[in-house]
This record gives structure tokens, C-alpha cells and sequence, in this order.
């Protein structure tokens, strides 16, 4: 009985042991119930990394950093990864250590490289540091405030090798400001006498509103009966008409046509009136080639009146007269 109950006293002091052993391993980062394969890396320098750091893979963790162990060539850090992660890092992964946030610690974040196959265990990874995000913010900061000094500068430069224009154009603009305001205060009756007519022009329109409506419907009842009516369509036919005219004429048919498009009428009316010119000019210049004027008549007419005697006395004696051509003289 005595023996038993040591018995239980030990088993129970073996699995407090044994619990306590698991929980520390735990809070150190180590699962002792998993089983997880051995990589290493090196670096130059690991501040902030500690043993029991967390590592992962595409943000998931997926083990713990083991030891960390100071050499004369650099550090050489231990990392425990899972079994069943193991077959997701091909052999040319990169470990890098880097920072989770402003106020996180340092983790190891392996980045998957692109061969074929995995990394054995026991296996090396490239060591790289992550950029430090704080220092990156800095750098970004630095080169903000040296482009806004720059851009301080140079706007300091311009206000100085312009200051005399700016000056003069400040005074300009008081002076046009001021030009402005006599303007308006001289102007003030007439603005005023302009406001009162058209307060006058609005009055007069809401009291006409009746007639201007009626107007608007005398107007719309005015287009309606024209647009019913016919005489777009009597229009449309006496244009037609027209179009047909003008290519007749433009076809040379019909009197018109013919006149407008004879060419030899054309020439023939041309050469008269050239001709009718020339004869105006030499009547002007020779009248006398035209004109003849005579007290006693021409001896053309003497012999006309001679032959119409003899005609005459023929006739009384019952004889026939042979009348003999006339000469006609030109004078």
C-alpha cells in the first residue's frame, strides 16, 4: 500500500517534469510534439534577433529560429522549419531578417526562390537584411525636407530678383483698385437710374403677362394652321417648276434657251453692234456722205418727173411709152 502510493507520488512528479520541460520549450517557440527540419544561415550582423524568433513563409509563421551562434566569419543562425512545410522552399530561397513593424521585433521571413527543387534538410539559405523600415522612413523623410528646401530657396531667390516687380505690381493693383472704386462711385447714379429701369421693365412685363401669352398663342396657333396648310407643298411644286425652266434653258430648248446658248446669234448681234458703232462714227465724221439737200431737186428727180410726162402724153395719144432706166447720181 505504502509502495503504491510512492508510486503515484512519482509518476505524478515525472509528468510535472515533463509538463514543465513542454512549457518551456513552447514559450521558448519549440513545439517538442512536432518534428521540423534544420536550415542555417549567416549574416553579418542580427541585432534584434533573438533564439525562439518566429519564421515565415508568404506571412505564415512556420518554425522558430533555434540558436544563434557567433563565428569569426559572421552568425550563424539555426532554423527550425516544420515537416510539412518543407517541400514549399526550393534550394535558392533567401532568409532575411527583417522587422514586422514599428514596434515588432526582428523576425526571419524566407523568401521562395525559383528552382525546381527543395532545400535539403540541414540545408544553407542565403542570409540578407530586410530594410529597416524606420530607416527607410527616415531616408524619405531627409529627401522630403532637402526637396522642400531646395523649393524654399528657389522661391526665395525669385521673390528677391523680383521683388522690384512685385513692388510695382502691388502699386498698380492699388492704383487699379483705386481707378476701380472712383469709377463705381462716379457711376453710382447712372447704375442706380439702371437698376430703377430695370425694375420698371419688370413691372411693365409681369403686367403684360396676359397679352404676351395670348401673343405666344396667336403665334403657336398661327404656325400650326401653317403647318397644315398647303403651301409647303404648293411651294415645293413652283420650285420644282422652276428647276425644271432653268434646265431647259440650260439644255438650250425653247426660245431662251436657244438665245442663250446660239453661239452664232451670239457673234451675229456682236459683229452688228461693231458695225453699228463704225456707221455712227463715220456719220459723225462724213455727214455729207448721208445727207444731201438741194433748192431745185436732183437731176435724178427732173428726169423721174420727165418720164412721168411723157408717160402722160402717151396715154392721152393712145401710145405706149418704153421707159429707159434712170441713172441715179451720187452727189
Amino acid at each position: 500500500m505504502k509502495f503504491k502510493r510512492e508510486l503515484l507520488i512519482g509518476i505524478f512528479a515525472v509528468a510535472v517534469i515533463g509538463v514543465s520541460w513542454w512549457g518551456i520549450k513552447w514559450l521558448g517557440g519549440q513545439n517538442v510534439f512536432l518534428t521540423s527540419n534544420i536550415y542555417y544561415a549567416r549574416y553579418d550582423d542580427v541585432t534584434g534577433l533573438q533564439e525562439s524568433s518566429r519564421v515565415n513563409l508568404l506571412g505564415v509563421e512556420v518554425g522558430n529560429v533555434r540558436s544563434i551562434e557567433l563565428q569569426d566569419d559572421g552568425v550563424l543562425v539555426e532554423i527550425a522549419v516544420e515537416d510539412r512545410y518543407a517541400h514549399m522552399i526550393p534550394s535558392n530561397s533567401v532568409a532575411e531578417i527583417g522587422s514586422t513593424g514599428l514596434m515588432g521585433g526582428m523576425e526571419i521571413f524566407i523568401i521562395k526562390g525559383d528552382a525546381e527543387d527543395v532545400m535539403p534538410d540541414g540545408g544553407m539559405f542565403e542570409g540578407r537584411m530586410r530594410p529597416d523600415m524606420l530607416a527607410s522612413l527616415s531616408d524619405k523623410g531627409t529627401e522630403l525636407l532637402e526637396g522642400l528646401n531646395q523649393t524654399v530657396d528657389g522661391v526665395n531667390s525669385l521673390l528677391n530678383d523680383n521683388s522690384e516687380n512685385i513692388t510695382m505690381l502691388i502699386a498698380n493693383l492699388e492704383s487699379m483698385s483705386a481707378s476701380v472704386d472712383g469709377i463705381i462711385n462716379s457711376s453710382a447714379d447712372d447704375i442706380e437710374t439702371a437698376m430703377d429701369d430695370l425694375s420698371t421693365f419688370t413691372s411693365t412685363l409681369a403686367e403684360n403677362t396676359s397679352r404676351i401669352e395670348t401673343l405666344l398663342t396667336n403665334i403657336e396657333t398661327f404656325s400650326g394652321d401653317l403647318a397644315e396648310s398647303d403651301i409647303f407643298t404648293e411651294l415645293e411644286t413652283t420650285v420644282s417648276s422652276l428647276n425644271g425652266v432653268l434646265a431647259s434653258i440650260e439644255n438650250g430648248e425653247g426660245s431662251v434657251g436657244m438665245l442663250l446658248n446660239d453661239t452664232q446669234l451670239y457673234d451675229s448681234l456682236t459683229s452688228a453692234g461693231d458695225n453699228l458703232s463704225l456707221l455712227l462714227e463715220d456719220l459723225k465724221a462724213n455727214p455729207m456722205r448721208y445727207v444731201h439737200f438741194s433748192l431745185f431737186g436732183s437731176s435724178d428727180e427732173k428726169a423721174a418727173r420727165k418720164a412721168e410726162r411723157e408717160a402722160r402724153r402717151a396715154a392721152r395719144r393712145g401710145e405706149t411709152v418704153v421707159e429707159e432706166p434712170v441713172e441715179q447720181t451720187v452727189e
